[in-house]
């Protein structure tokens, strides 16, 4: 307990110390901050290997008492999944600020303030993860949301992301609403004021537990980014400053998962149609958030998408798990949930580093338009290699830490159709839709990576660009190695994830996760196999491969940037195959005679989701200010009989 205190001491100081020393020391005033901050995160981990070894849960309640109650703390095996990537993020958040929003570059004001919200943000969602009261929960939740406002809108020369973060607010407080409601019916009508005494003693088939169930999806459910809550992800993400959304979206929505599974392990006797509703959630937003994020020319949109796809990958994990405890199957909550977990971990591990990698872009070209970029790997070679290990582990890809988790809900899957269990057979729909998923993550990454690093530049000069500053690169560096050694030896987290998975399951399961184990001994063979066969490759073919054709030239000699795919243009078939979901602007002048002057074609892509809920919207608000001009309209006869027809009905009703 002393190392969390301690961690949260040096975390604060890192928020306080820019009030000091900005003014004196700027450039020595953003290193001390994020030294600080990153020392907080190391004794952090501390704690958490310390906890992993023991194998005990940490409780306890604070000698003070608020408006709100004690707070009480429970550190259990869930809380220290979520806490890896709150405190490994926020690190590499504070390492990579130190260039990226300098006390020079932005000036003081600007620079005191983002570094006291960045340590009050890392703080809350702490507490948020550790804290074991109801109210007390709501209260960090209250915080953390504010503080998300505050860094997204932080630039208030921004007019594009004040209005994101308008929406976001919105969202937010919809969502609160929600919650307020699950954990008031849960304390007056089932008396419990903690998810400890909570755990596992509310039965599923009591009266008002759907209700609990659906509003903790719909409260958590927004701040996740699941279909269709996630109307406020994308501006917001996009908007806000680079590691302030790499934060955002590897470690802030997934608090929204940490409230789903929190409030499902509360209940007992759980009925089959909780799972499949989550089940089927996370299909739909894992496809839909990968065909958004193809469509797509801004870049931090694009990866804004992609948090929902793999929020869609979570849900699918976390679907199965119910449905496992629902139908008393242990293979597959053991791999639904383990296989969910995982990927919490992993997306808050590639996310960070492609924003980061999209973010050293930006600060480049001063534009987050793909169409603009080409041939950067030229000039930043470390950002493209950084970028491209986070596109391979966001793909799924071997040997890559998001091939990892999504085996695990493979196997979860695969293993399920096996049982004699026929009204299982729907997760087949899970199997296909995480394979499409998959394939076309890895089609929107060909193109960003194709597009942006290769080919030559299009309407951007690279001559004068130099590759980032070292504090932006070393976290990708980070970030990186842990992708690979996770994917490398993902048995090293066997043992954690069982332990959550027991927690969220109210009892040891019979079944060991030794499918982590077996995937590193195959990959042992694998990379023997390729070193060997590219080794092979290399001395067979050095000096024969033609290395003076641009990509995307089909193999023309000397083609210029205009002859090059676009992002729209490499796209367009999946595009076609998906425009039942799109809202589309087409635009395009016909050809006229044999030999054609000038031809152009302009296609707009947008989601349709928002845009049917903006119509929906707008429609309800137009029509309660339509409904409201006509009974307050200004006439002052009409307020008299207004008030003439209250006291008749007032006296008929004391007549009565």
């Amino acid at each position: 307990m002393t190392l969390i205190v301690l961690s949260l001491f040096c975390i604060l100081l890192a928020g306080l110390i820019p009030f000091f020393t900005a003014k004196m020391k700027p450039s020595l005033s953003d290193k001390l901050s994020a030294s600080l901050h990153v020392i907080g995160s190391i004794v952090g981990w501390v704690f958490i290997l310390l906890q992993l070894h023991n194998h005990s849960d940490i409780a306890a309640i604070l000698p003070f008492e608020t408006l709100f109650g004690h707070f009480s703390i429970k550190i259990d095996t869930l809380s220290l999944v979520f806490l890896i990537p709150i405190y490994t993020i926020s690190a590499m958040s504070a390492i990579y600020s130190i260039s990226y929003w300098s006390t020079i570059q932005k000036g003081l004001h600007q620079s005191v303030k983002y570094r006291l919200f960045l340590s009050f943000f890392t703080i809350f969602m702490i507490l948020l993860v550790i804290c074991d009261n109801f109210m007390m929960f709501l209260l960090c939740w209250e915080i953390m949301s504010l503080l998300a406002y505050f860094l997204v809108t932080i630039d208030e020369l921004d007019e594009e992301a004040q209005k994101a973060g308008y929406l976001y607010i919105i969202a937010t407080h919809t969502g609160i609403v929600a919650l307020f409601g699950l954990f008031g019916i849960i304390q007056n009508y089932f008396g419990y004021f903690d998810f400890t005494s909570a755990l596992g003693h509310i039965d599923a088939h009591s009266s008002l537990a759907s209700w609990i169930f659906l509003l903790g999806l719909f409260g958590f459910g927004v701040k996740a980014g699941i279909f269709p809550l996630y109307f406020w992800l994308p501006s917001a993400h996009a908007s806000a400053p680079v590691a302030i959304s790499a934060l955002l979206s590897g470690v802030m929505i997934k608090m929204g998962i940490y409230g789903i599974i929190r409030v499902a392990s509360l209940f007992t006797n759980i009925p089959h149609w909780w799972g499949w509703v989550v089940f089927g959630l996370g299909i739909i937003s894992g496809i839909l958030g990968v065909v958004y994020a193809i469509a797509q020319h801004d870049i931090k949109k694009l990866l804004a998408y992609h948090s929902i796809e793999n929020i869609g990958i979570i849900l699918i994990g976390i679907g199965l798990a119910i449905l496992g405890k629902s139908y008393r199957n242990e293979t597959l909550v053991l791999f639904g949930l383990s296989g969910a977990l995982f990927h919490v971990i992993n997306h808050a591990l590639f996310k960070p580093l492609l924003f980061y990698s999209a973010g050293s872009i930006i600060e480049k070209y001063h534009t987050r338009d793909i169409n603009h970029y080409g041939g950067i790997i030229k000039v930043q070679p470390y950002t493209a290699l950084f970028f491209l290990i986070g596109a391979v582990a966001i793909s799924g890809l071997p040997p890559l830490n998001g091939f990892a988790s999504e085996w695990l809900l493979y196997m979860g899957m695969f293993k399920s159709l096996l049982s004699t269990q026929n009204s299982l057979l729907p997760v087949m729909a899970g199997i296909i839709a995480l394979s499409i998923i998959g394939g076309l993550a890895l089609a929107c990454f060909v193109k960003v990576f194709g597009i942006s690093f290769l080919g030559k530049p299009r309407h951007i000069e690279l001559l004068h660009v130099k590759e980032s500053s070292w504090s932006m690169l070393l976290p990708m560096g980070i970030l990186s190695v842990i992708c690979f050694m996770l994917g490398l030896f993902p048995f090293i987290l066997e043992s954690f994830l069982s332990r959550a998975t027991m927690l969220f399951n109210h009892a040891p399961l019979m079944l060991k996760l030794n499918a982590m184990s077996d995937l590193s001994y195959a990959y042992s063979g694998l990379l023997i196999i390729v070193a060997l066969s590219g080794g092979i490759l290399f001395y067979t073919l050095k000096g024969k491969i033609k290395t003076d054709i641009d990509t995307w030239a089909c193999a023309f000699p000397y083609g210029t940037p205009r002859i090059q795919y676009t992002p729209a243009s490499l796209a367009q078939m999946i595009m076609n195959l998906f425009s039942w979901a799109l809202k589309r602007k087409k635009s395009e002048l016909s050809m006229k005679g044999i030999f054609v002057q000038k031809y152009q074609f302009y296609l707009r892509q947008n989601d349709k989701v928002i845009y049917t809920l903006l119509k929906i919207a707008d429609s309800t608000l137009l029509f309660a200010a339509k409904t409201r001009k006509l009974i307050h309209n200004g006439y002052m006869g009409i307020y008299v009989l207004y008030i003439f027809t209250a006291l008749i009905i007032m006296l008929l009703y004391v007549g009565k």
